[in-house]
């Protein structure tokens, strides 16, 4: 079975480059060489592996766009880093500001990641599905009107346990590998946790947002910008400078 338009396939693998590279300057300004390498290593490779297993052991999905390795494409192992790590930085933004000690994201930011995240994917899933981008080996009882290549229905919940876990063990990894330190000075401008730091991040993820929402908005479909409301929030709160409203 042919794969998506070869012109889809090179928009999508120039996009992930074009966004992992504005991620990793972000990465550098907000934290440093050391906590950008810190992050990039689990942020890319525990999505990889994950994929691959889904892919070659455990045969739940088929990746239809190129270039791809081993099964698993350039612009999938790039976009888990870029919305991983976009998501983390918005969530780090958010959570240094909103009730955490000493200016400190705390304990909440692994969880509230992955939650965030996973709500992107529940527009982003069913409209890489439509488009033909994957396909799964059977049916899914989430967005079950949804149609892929090989005629299967639906996103299987297993997905989005995936997307939970993964995202958790990136963000988890990531403060064990780099605890706290006793700092109680507040972050500079653009520093991690500062609200630059997640407007700035907010924006690099326009671009995985925007597309997916747009094909939402035609009808039967806007559901699904409901189900992603968690993260359409965290993204608006984001940019408005991660503080909460005024009383």
């Amino acid at each position: 079975m042919s794969g998506p338009d070869p012109r889809l396939s090179r928009a999508l693998t120039a996009h992930a480059f074009l966004g992992t590279g504005l991620s990793v300057a972000h990465s550098l300004r907000a934290r440093g060489l050391r906590r950008t390498l810190l992050f990039a290593g689990p942020g890319l490779g525990l999505p990889i592996l994950g994929e691959y297993l889904a892919v070659n052991a455990l045969k739940l999905l088929r990746h239809r766009t190129e270039p791809e390795f081993a099964g698993v494409p350039v612009a999938v192992a790039l976009g888990w880093y870029n919305v991983g790590y976009g998501t983390f930085a918005m969530m780090e933004s958010i959570l240094s500001r909103t009730g955490s000690r000493e200016g400190k994201p705390g304990c909440a930011l692994s969880p509230a990641t992955a939650l965030v995240a996973t709500s992107l994917d529940l527009l982003m899933d069913p409209c890489g599905l439509a488009l033909g981008l994957w396909e799964w080996s059977g049916d899914g009882r989430y967005a079950a009107e949804v149609v892929g290549p090989n005629g299967k229905r639906g996103v299987p919940l297993v997905n989005y346990a995936g997307w939970l876990g993964l995202i958790a063990s990136v963000t988890t990894a990531y403060q064990r590998l780099d605890p706290p330190g006793d700092e109680r000075v507040p972050p500079r401008r653009g520093a991690d946790g500062s609200p630059e730091a997640g407007r700035d991040a907010a924006l690099l993820l326009l671009s995985y947002y925007l597309p997916a929402a747009a094909w939402a908005l035609r009808r039967p479909r806007r559901k699904y910008l409901l189900y992603s409301a968690a993260f359409s929030a965290v993204l608006l709160w984001s940019m408005l400078g991660g503080r909460p409203p005024n009383p």
